[in-house]
């Protein structure tokens, strides 16, 4: 049986390090052995004293398998190792005089030491070496780390937008709006995200868009502005997105099945709170999202007591909205938008009973859950929301259903009162109406769109639908506890500060306390429409003359520093 064949080195690493002499049988080791070599004479001859052993056993195992051509120049050489380490002399000339295949390999390692008989002077200096062996190797290996990170690392490819075809498209989808900063992108800084910020960024991953910034460049158009909180279930934005067909392909209805899933790319790239649902792939000519909008149906929301709110009353000056009105008295003027016109067409607006959900806490009657619906051509900025401000007004018989039409009388009325409007979060965009050749597709109608498609959608609602109720269920129980636990005086006797005050219903549950209520006719008065965008124009000329004076300033500054 073949023994050994041991290729190895013997070396020297020098003053006060530690020798680790290990043998090996092609590369894997057998023995092993280790020992300090520092000034002390005792540790020298420990050293060598351990390598003239393992020379001679090597030399043993070498005769027993070596031939006889080989044998004689093997026991030549043995014969000078042996003189050598007889005279103590110094170990890695022995080492040398072996041949290449039976020198020693000495590799460092963590030898079990006795420092018991080290002196304090070598103590310290085996410190001082250990350290400075620690932070070589320590940034060594963080210097190697770098380098395959930097190595890991691949260029992105460019992704040349250009060389794709392009296609206009139509999408609706669904939003709920209290965690978002409204639906409109802004390219400044927002406290939340904006509900078309997202949906661009998500489009722009996808390489659907060149950039989520340039909207010009891919004719985006919205078709209802929603404020910060409020809702959408059919909103409507359309815009120019890559193609995977070319122009003639696009024309033909039989490829739509080949064309991108955009409705599967886009729901896994958004939040579950928002969910694009519809695609239009041939939108009529000139369609644009805006001004293609045939009609906008808003609804609001709110709950009441028995006998809380007169929804008799509240019905009633709601009726007197419908038709084509100057509603500059139920919106908020915006300077930057230099409106002159005020005219809008109400279609329909009513009042509903939605449910009615079982009392809670010291309530011996269910709470009522009203809607009322909106449905108009176009709407004003914050239109919907100052109706609704007004009617809660009503339903508190704070102010007769006339008052409505009274603010409808631009002549009586030439400038809105201040007052109070209602929450954001009851109102939703409903719908959004356009004409028949509209024709908009769910994912169960492309190909492309599987059958798990729109049931992960409509899991991602589900969740969202059932931490609702929970969380409601939650909150009447918590109200339950509280409430049997504490017995809740009258509101008088509770704080007699508040017998006086009155509690104007916005629709958040909280409401706006008053002093004392007064009456919208008697309330001061905003600045008319075209005051306010006199002020605007002024505002921005100034602005603009500043900007001037600074970069004349800055060139001024610059030819002077030049000369």
């Amino acid at each position: 049986m073949h023994r050994l064949r041991l290729p190895a080195t013997l070396t020297s690493l020098g003053r006060g390090s530690e020798a680790s002499y290990i043998l090996h049988r092609r590369g894997s080791p057998v023995s092993a052995f280790t020992t300090p070599l520092s000034h002390s004479r005792h540790f020298k001859l420990q050293a060598q004293s351990y390598a003239k052993a393992h020379v001679y056993k090597v030399y043993d195992l070498e005769r027993e398998v070596a031939t006889e051509r080989n044998l004689r120049e093997l026991d030549e050489r043995f014969a000078e190792v042996d003189k050598e380490l007889k005279g103590h002399t110094n170990i890695t000339r022995c080492g040398a005089l072996l041949p290449d295949r039976l020198r020693y390999r000495m590799d460092e390692i963590t030898p079990k030491v006795d420092y018991k008989f080290w002196t304090k002077r070598d103590l310290i200096n085996r410190i001082d070496e250990l350290e400075r062996l620690t932070e070589t190797s320590i940034a060594d290996s963080s210097l190697e780390v770098n380098v395959k990170k930097k190595k890991i690392k691949k260029q992105e490819k460019e992704f040349d937008f250009k060389a794709h075809p392009t296609r206009l498209v139509a999408l609706r989808f669904a939003y709920l709006g209290w965690n978002y900063n409204g639906l409109n992108v802004q390219f400044d800084k927002t406290p939340l995200p904006t509900v078309e910020g997202l949906i661009l960024k998500a489009l722009a991953r996808c390489r659907l868009i060149e950039s989520e910034v340039d909207l010009k460049g891919c004719e985006f158009s919205r078709c209802g502005r929603t404020d910060k909180g409020v809702s959408a279930l059919a909103q409507v934005i359309s815009l120019k997105i890559r193609s995977r067909l070319s122009p003639e392909e696009q024309q033909d209805e039989a490829n739509d099945d080949r064309e991108f899933p955009y409705i599967t790319q886009l729901n896994h790239a958004l939040p579950p709170d928002i969910r694009v649902y519809q695609v239009c792939l041939h939108p009529p000519e000139g369609f644009d999202a805006r001004h293609s909008c045939r009609s906008r149906h808003y609804k609001y929301f709110f709950a009441a007591r028995p006998g809380e709110l007169d929804i008799n009353a509240m019905s009633e000056a709601a009726r007197m909205l419908v038709g084509t009105h100057d509603f500059r008295n139920f919106c908020k003027i915006d300077g930057s938008k230099q409106m002159t016109h005020f005219y809008r067409e109400i279609l329909s607006a009513s009042f509903s009973h939605v449910k009615s959900v079982a009392s809670a806490g010291n309530d011996t009657e269910p709470t009522d859950v009203y809607v009322f619906d909106l449905h108009g051509t176009a709407f004003l900025w914050h239109q919907v929301r100052c109706i609704m401000g007004i009617l809660f007004l009503v339903g508190q018989r704070l102010e007769q259903p006339a008052i409505v039409a009274n603010l409808l009388d631009v002549e009586r009325y030439p400038c809105k009162p201040i007052y109070d409007m209602a929450d954001d979060v009851p109102l939703v965009l409903y719908d959004c109406e356009f004409d028949s050749d509209v024709r908009w597709k769910t994912a169960t109608d492309l190909a492309n769109g599987q059958s798990a498609t729109p049931g992960s959608t409509i899991a991602d609602v589900y969740a969202l639908w059932y931490d609702g109720v929970i969380k409601n269920e939650m909150q009447r129980t918590m109200r339950n506890v509280l409430e049997s636990a504490v017995r809740l005086p009258e509101r008088a006797a509770l704080n007699p500060r508040l017998a006086d005050r009155v509690q104007i219903n916005v629709g958040d549950g909280w409401g706006k306390w008053r002093s004392a209520y007064e009456p919208v006719e008697k309330r001061k008065v905003t600045d008319h429409f075209e005051v306010q965008n006199e002020r605007y124009r002024s505002r921005k000329v100034r602005v603009g003359e500043h900007a001037e004076g600074e970069q004349a300033e800055g060139e001024e500054k610059s030819e002077a520093a030049a000369a």
